[in-house]
């Protein structure tokens, strides 16, 4: 019976003392706005592996120390001493609810869009100046350190989390990198898109553009292209379907002689407008073919083209029913064709055309 209630009494001493313990531990472990202030103080000072000791669990898996130092290290640009030497920071507030916290904090930091403008110099005079960049740098750099350095100030807000070793900051690095595989996304989508409406592959580029509004529905850029690469294609089989309506006639192609050269590779044509639309553009692709008619080569001509920096007298629209011709004795050249290319095999194509307003 003794034995009994001594082992009792042991247990429940046991119990206490683990208890107890715990509650010990719990007294010991820093406050979050230590922690904060902890991190902080690593973090802006470029004590990277220490700051990393204050990041979350869930941030570390996503986020190694070797990928966390790649980013903060310092590096060989003189400018970075000076900044992590002229930050600082204050804790203005921290709020804890059970096993969350956030923090109010005030950084104060170089202003960067003021010492731009000394790096901006300091291209310029690199370009034009004859100046090493490296050395307008350093002297920048050296000037900043010897006087005001022009500072900004801005409040952030920090997030802890409560885990069994103590607060630790919770700086979303998952969300983070989701958002910035989400922008890298739509920004190889973009150019995606640019490429296939240069090339006039439209509907692809509309498809480009689609993807984009999947992913942030609000990006007015992807929303307008879309307006406009429609209006492209509206434009564009408005176009098709009045191709037929211009012809090309009297195909000439031969070795020309002019007052300053002999045998100039070239092409004569005429052109009529049979719709009821006048043309502003009018681009022939002349197609150039050796001795068994395969095609060697391409030139693109445009009799017609009206535009302000047009000052020749081809700088004309074509009007309903109008025939455009060279000027007598003149023709197009075609310097770049082949020696290979047999006189007179030739074939031509009107290849775009635009209509004035």
């Amino acid at each position: 019976m003794t034995n009994r209630i001594m082992t009792i009494l042991v247990s429940v001493f046991l119990a206490f003392s683990i208890v107890g313990c715990d509650k010990l531990s719990e007294l010991q472990q820093p406050s979050a706005s230590e922690v904060l202030s902890n991190y902080l103080d690593a973090s802006l000072k470029s004590r990277s592996e220490e700051a990393y000791g204050f990041v979350s669990t869930e941030d570390k898996a996503v986020k190694s120390l070797s990928e966390y130092k790649a980013e903060t290290d310092k590096t060989d640009n003189p400018f970075a001493a000076v900044i992590a030497s002229n930050v600082s920071y204050k804790v203005l507030k921290v709020t804890e609810s059970g096993s969350t916290a956030k923090g109010d904090v005030e950084i104060t930091l170089p202003d960067i869009s003021v010492m731009f403008k000394d790096l901006m110099g300091a291209a310029f005079s690199s370009a034009f100046g004859g100046k090493d960049k490296a050395e307008i740098e350093k002297s920048i750099a050296k000037k900043y350190e010897t006087g005001d350095v022009p500072t900004t100030t801005k409040n952030e807000e920090f997030h802890l989390l409560k885990e069994k070793d103590g607060w630790k900051v919770f700086l979303d690095w998952k969300a983070k990198k989701a958002a910035k595989e989400k922008e890298e996304k739509i920004s190889s989508l973009l150019s995606d898109a640019k490429q296939l409406r240069e090339s006039k592959k439209l509907s692809g580029a509309i498809q480009k553009y689609e993807e984009v509004l999947a992913l942030n529905g609000e990006m007015v850029e992807a929303k307008e292209a879309i307006k406009e690469t429609k209006q492209e294609i509206k434009e564009t089989k408005e176009k098709q379907a009045y191709l037929s309506k211009v012809s090309l006639y009297d195909l000439k192609a031969k070795y020309y002689e002019t007052y300053l050269e002999k045998n100039v590779p070239g092409v004569e044509f005429k052109i009529k407008n049979n719709g009821d639309r006048t043309l502003k553009e009018v681009q022939v692709t002349v197609y150039f073919k050796d001795a068994k008619g395969t095609i060697i080569a391409e030139k693109q001509y445009h009799p017609v083209l009206v535009t302000k920096y047009s000052y020749s007298g081809d700088n004309k629209p074509l009007k309903p029913n109008y025939i455009w011709q060279q000027e007598r004795g003149k023709f197009y050249k075609a310097d770049s064709v082949p020696t290979e290319w047999k006189e007179g095999a030739v074939s031509a194509n009107i290849t775009n055309i635009e209509f004035s307003e």
